[in-house]
Parts: C-alpha cells; sequence; structure tokens
C-alpha cells in the first residue's frame, strides 16, 4: 500500500506531463507530434462498460493500462490510480481529487457574495495654475513707471497692496479736473445756489468715471480727492491676491496704453491634471469628488471635484487628460507639484463578487471552479466577469450566484487534475468504442485498437503488422490468449 506522500508524488507529475503536452493538438503519429490523449495502452479483456483500476507509469505517465504489469518503455512497475480519478468518466465535467490531496495542494476556498460595486482609481496628477485664477495687469494710459513695488516674480501679494507708482499726463490732467469741480461744487454749496446741484453733480460723477476707467482704484480715488493739486505719480493697487508670475517692466521703464505691466495668479485654487487610461474614463464624471495628496505633506488629503474632462483621446499614450479644482487657502500646494489623486465610483448599487484570483482568464473565457456537496468535487463553470471593485473583487456578470463556494487557491492544480481526467475519460470511451470486441464476437476475432490494427499484431488484412510481437506489457495479448 502506498502512503498519501507517494500518491501525491505520482499525481503531481502526472500534472506536470498533462499541462505540458495538452496544447498540442491532435495529429497523426506518421505526420507530427502526437495527442496527449493518444496514449500509450493495453487493451482490456473485461467489460468495457464496467468500472475499472487503471494503472499507469510514475516516469511515463503517458502509459496507461487497466491491468498491472511493468512499464513497456522504462520497465517499472505500473502503479494503480486511486479510484476516484478512474470514476471521472461518469461525472461529467466535475472534477474529483482525494480530501487528502487538496489539503497538500493547498485549496483555499470563498463565497461569492452580493454587494455594490465600487471602484477605486488611482492616477498620477501634475498640480497647474487654474486659468480662471490668472490676471494681467494692463495700462489704459501711457507714462513712466516711478516706482515699482512688485519687483520680483514669485513674490506674493494682497488684495489691495501697491504694485508701482506712475506719471502720466492724462491722469495728470483727469485729477486737476476733478480737484477744480471739487472746489466749484463746494463753491456753489456755499452760495446756496440750488439749481446748479444736479449739474455739478453730473459733471463730478463724470470726473470720478473718467479717473476709474483709467485704471484707478476706489482707494486711490478717495486720497486724490483730498488734494488741492493733482501729484506728479499716482498709485496703481493690486485688484486680487496672488503670486507675480511675469514683470516685463523695470522701475523707470516707459509704457504705453494697452502694455501688460504685471502677471498676478490666484493659488486660493488650483488645478490637477491627470491622464486616464481609455478603459478606466468610465469611472470619472465631471462633478466627481477627489482626494489628492503630496510627497511634502504626508498623511493630508486635498479634497476637489472634477471639473472637466477633455474630449479627445491620446493616440499615442491612449489616455485623456482629466482636470480637478482643489482648494488651497493655506496655499500648501505649489505648481509643478506631482500628486496622488484617488477617484471613487459606485459602478452597480448590487452584483454578485468574487476575489479576483477566484477567475482563471484563458484569454477567450474566463473559469472558476465551484466547489461540489461532496468533499473533494469541484466543477470548473464558464464565467463572464465586469468591473473590477475595490478589496481585490470582481464583478461576475454569468455564471455565479450569491452563496457559491469557489477556488481562490490551488485552482491551477485542480485545472492540470481535470486535464487528467478528461485524458482519462477519453482512454475510456476508446477502449468502449474501439479497443474491446463486443460481447457476442467469436473467441478467434482479435481486438483492434482505434487505429485499426489488431491486437495481435496483425493488420486488417491479416498481414502481420511491423513491429508485432508480444504486448508491450510483457507476453502474448489477453485476447490472443483467449484465441488459443
Amino acid at each position: 500500500m502506498k502512503s498519501p506522500a507517494h500518491r501525491f508524488t505520482l499525481r503531481f507529475l502526472l500534472w506536470i506531463f498533462v499541462a505540458m503536452v495538452a496544447p498540442f493538438p491532435s495529429v497523426p503519429c506518421d505526420r507530427g507530434l502526437p495527442s496527449p490523449l493518444d496514449v500509450t495502452t493495453v487493451q482490456a479483456a473485461d467489460d468495457p462498460a464496467a468500472p475499472v483500476q487503471l494503472w499507469t507509469c510514475g516516469m511515463h505517465p503517458q502509459v496507461i493500462q487497466d491491468h498491472p504489469g511493468e512499464c513497456p518503455i522504462c520497465h517499472m512497475k505500473l502503479t494503480p490510480l486511486e479510484s476516484a480519478a478512474t470514476e471521472a468518466s461518469s461525472a461529467g465535467s466535475a472534477v474529483t481529487i482525494d480530501p487528502v490531496v487538496v489539503q497538500n495542494m493547498g485549496v483555499r476556498t470563498v463565497r461569492a457574495v452580493e454587494g455594490p460595486v465600487v471602484r477605486e482609481l488611482r492616477v498620477a496628477g501634475f498640480v497647474e495654475e487654474a486659468e480662471p485664477g490668472i490676471h494681467d495687469v494692463t495700462l489704459r494710459v501711457g507714462g513712466f513707471i516711478r516706482h515699482l513695488y512688485a519687483n520680483t516674480e514669485g513674490l506674493h501679494i494682497a488684495s489691495g497692496d501697491p504694485m508701482f507708482d506712475l506719471y502720466s499726463p492724462d491722469i495728470q490732467v483727469a485729477v486737476d479736473e476733478m480737484i477744480a469741480l471739487r472746489k466749484r461744487r463746494d463753491a456753489a454749496r456755499a452760495s446756496a445756489r440750488g439749481d446748479s446741484d444736479a449739474t455739478m453733480d453730473s459733471l463730478w460723477n463724470a470726473a470720478l468715471r473718467k479717473l476709474a476707467l483709467q485704471g484707478l482704484d476706489p482707494t486711490e480715488i478717495a486720497r486724490l480727492q483730498k488734494l488741492d493739486h493733482a501729484p506728479d505719480a499716482v498709485t496703481f493697487r493690486s485688484p486680487l491676491a496672488g503670486e507675480i508670475t511675469e514683470k516685463p517692466v523695470v522701475e523707470g521703464a516707459a509704457v504705453t496704453m494697452g502694455q501688460k505691466v504685471l502677471r498676478i495668479v490666484d493659488h486660493s485654487t488650483l488645478w490637477i491634471d491627470a491622464r486616464v487610461f481609455e478603459q478606466d474614463l468610465a469611472v470619472v464624471s465631471v462633478g466627481q469628488s477627489v482626494q489628492a495628496s503630496i510627497a511634502s505633506q504626508p498623511g493630508r488629503t486635498f479634497a476637489g471635484q472634477v471639473v472637466f474632462i477633455h474630449p479627445h483621446l491620446d493616440p499615442t499614450t491612449r489616455t485623456a487628460s482629466v482636470r480637478m479644482a482643489v482648494s488651497n487657502a493655506a496655499l500648501e500646494l505649489r505648481p509643478g507639484m506631482f500628486a496622488d489623486v484617488v477617484l471613487r465610483a459606485k459602478l452597480a448599487d448590487s452584483a454578485v463578487l468574487v476575489p479576483r484570483e477566484a477567475v482563471i482568464d484563458t484569454g477567450d473565457r474566463q473559469v472558476a471552479f465551484v466547489v461540489g456537496e461532496k468533499p473533494g468535487h469541484f466543477e470548473p463553470r464558464r464565467v463572464r466577469i465586469g468591473w473590477p471593485a475595490e478589496g481585490g473583487n470582481v464583478q461576475v456578470l454569468e455564471g455565479l450566484a450569491a452563496g457559491d463556494e469557489v477556488v481562490v487557491s490551488g485552482q491551477f492544480l485542480i485545472d492540470a487534475e481535470s486535464r487528467l481526467q478528461d485524458a482519462l475519460r477519453k482512454f475510456i470511451s476508446q477502449r468502449q468504442v474501439a479497443g474491446v470486441p463486443p460481447a457476442d464476437a467469436k473467441p478467434g476475432t482479435p481486438a483492434r485498437d482505434s487505429t485499426g490494427t489488431a491486437s495481435n499484431g496483425t493488420s486488417p488484412g491479416g498481414e502481420a503488422s511491423p513491429g508485432s510481437g508480444p504486448s508491450p506489457a510483457g507476453g502474448a495479448s489477453p485476447d490472443s490468449g483467449a484465441s488459443k
């Protein structure tokens, strides 16, 4: 009696052989490699319909016969295959393995569950300036830069901070006109001439509007109203808080109307541009919430949302640009940083979920092994998978139901066992069809194998075939012995 370890070693060698020869197609022996099912056999003399004990060689698994003897290749004694393997012919597509062997194989199983399909997508992004936050300071009058306060690129400037002092003859004339109108209005009010108040107010408002259109802010206009004469230069103040990113002028430079003096970018909101592969675009939608993290702030996350998905795909990288707006009130994010972005989306409210390793993907089909009712019984079932879900699970569209117990570890060994049992099943079917004479055959009628050659070494025409002689197991074949 062989020990379980010895039987497991023999079975493992059979698995290796079947896995090596299974990809080859079945071709005639005289035209190429033989099919893995064209095993070297010795025909049985018993009833083909009855369950038989098969014997094989541990060194040459292709040698299978239904009685003990010696291997015709290495002359080692044949070892019996376990009864579970020989009964596979009546088990359909199910695989039956000794529970002891299943334990040695390290088979693990889980049950399919029903739950939502939540997909988590991680992409790498690049922090950039948000285009709506870019502001150019452009002059509406000509003149000269007397003093430049924002004199360094990258300088942070707050809203209302002075940017530069400008001498402009046009502004100086407008200021003098405003001061003159103020004096006339004050004199008219002092003389109690009410009929002129409406006219003076209209002229006064026009003077203030003229200075505002020339680019002066209300704070500077209010300061100029209190003066008795126009100053040599007026101060231009920042309309928003941000960083100076461009400074094409220097102190003392002559400037003209329409010239850009400064560019200020508001960094309180930044963009993160990421490249998403085409197979993942279904996970992304405009308005979707995102979480971003950067290397310089470990443990911190920045909340944002998707604001734009580019309608075109890059033909080289097969990706599309996805833009996310992220709040940066504390100015911790800086343009040019790399960011790790996490997007989560619920693709289905309810679906059958199994671990991804439970499905064997052959390229054109997916197969999962379902545990049967009896110990050691496994049923290969064809499935169709859908979206991958979080936790290493995958959505199963067809083939499984919630509660089915599937194999998640050792399924490749089970697949090799199923190939071996399929070979045994075809061996038995070939024996039943062509290998053994029917019950009413004459005693002298020789049995024929699948090639039409009689088992006693004669051809169909009665002539001896090449290499005819004793049975490969040593001695005369059972049929030839029955005819004597």
